[in-house]
């Protein structure tokens, strides 16, 4: 199940790269709607030519990475889904076309591939702790938990996780 996950994502992420030679510098617009219908390698192959991910799209991501679907019919349905699992606090106001940052992306995952974490993380779950466990892990590349994600390097990401949740 989560090798066909990973297979089309590989395929239409490789397929998106090759079509596109130059990253968009257009604002982040994220359509509830279309994401609901989407599946992940579609997502990954528009992704890998935005130039911001939205927390929208990688609360999507992170959903179909866990579940492999997201049924969301909106971002609120999506970070209650989320929240359900443990993969986002109550407490995070995040805004649907906001760029993702590090941190935000890095605890969700942290969290969704059950990553044994340090003392920190154990003592004072917050998002710089997850990004700081995820970076050990080897999926992220450092810098501040406050950086927003590209489209493309948030593909990367939830490549490296899916190769990560396969073993």
């Amino acid at each position: 199940m989560k090798s066909s996950f990973l297979i089309r994502f590989f395929v239409l992420v490789l397929m998106g790269i090759l079509a596109s030679s130059c990253q968009s510098s257009r604002a982040p617009q994220s359509n509830a709607a279309s994401l609901s219908t989407q599946d992940s390698a579609s997502l990954a192959y528009e992704l890998a030519s935005e130039r911001w991910c939205t927390n929208n799209q990688a609360c999507a991501m992170v959903l179909m990475l866990v579940d492999d679907e997201d049924s969301s019919k909106s971002f609120d349905a999506r970070l209650a889904a989320l929240q359900s699992k443990g993969f986002v606090e109550p407490g995070w106001s995040l805004v649907a076309n906001d760029p993702v940052t590090k941190g935000t992306l890095g605890y969700m995952l942290y969290r969704a591939l059950d990553i044994e974490g340090g003392v920190m993380i154990q003592v004072l779950p917050l998002r710089r702790y997850g990004y700081r466990e995820v970076v050990h892990a080897g999926l992220m590349l450092r810098g501040s938990e406050y950086e927003p994600l590209t489209g493309p390097e948030v593909v990367g990401i939830m490549g490296r996780a899916a190769r990560m949740m396969e073993r």
